[in-house]
């Protein structure tokens, strides 16, 4: 456990009055600390300010595992570099480090996600199931409407142009082949 992490679980058990059972440090920068912490039924986003151990909070956002629901928290980049992490009509602003804004949303909705337990699990792995399959659907028609044979076709046509232009600038299209004698019926 690094100093970071120490303080980070000192201000939890004061302020949340729980010990975090994980902690993930998203950007340390002299005395601000921003992090998530994976509490037993809720995780937070912090943004925590002060210098040496003692620790305030500028910005905090608190997601209930009772309330969430899949997919209802988004992290989007903003204009200036930040990382806004959006929940209902809570939201906090995060340094945008090296990992993107997918990856805070699916650390926090990971963490709801094993806290909700496997009642919820099968419900998930069946819209899960299904949104793989709508893509696999949607994967193979655009598949289909890129098909090589169609640009093999396309290729296999400027190939013929290319020779027609060929036969005309080396003028051998003077010399016309003569035209078969018509058969009298």
């Amino acid at each position: 456990m690094d100093e970071g992490e120490a303080v980070v679980i000192a201000w939890a058990q004061d302020e949340l009055a729980e010990t975090p059972s994980q902690v993930s440090l998203w950007d340390i920068d002299g005395e601000r600390i921003e992090c998530m912490i994976r509490l037993s039924s809720s995780v937070v986003v912090a943004v925590l300010v002060g210098d040496g151990e003692v620790k305030i909070v500028e910005q905090r956002l608190t997601i209930a595992a009772d309330n969430w629901t899949p997919g209802s928290v988004q992290a989007n980049r903003r204009p200036d570099g930040c990382i806004r992490v959006r929940y209902r009509r809570k939201r906090i602003d995060i340094t945008a480090e090296i990992k993107s804004p997918h990856s805070v949303a699916s650390l926090l909705e990971g963490w709801l996600l094993e806290m909700r337990g496997d009642a919820q699990l099968p419900r998930d792995q069946n819209r899960r199931i299904a949104n793989l399959k709508r893509e696999r659907e949607s994967i193979r028609r655009m598949l289909e409407q890129g098909s090589l044979e169609r640009i093999q076709e396309e290729v296999d046509k400027v190939k013929e142009k290319i020779s027609n232009a060929e036969i005309e600038l080396s003028g051998r299209s003077s010399q016309k082949p003569k035209a078969e004698p018509e058969s009298e019926s």
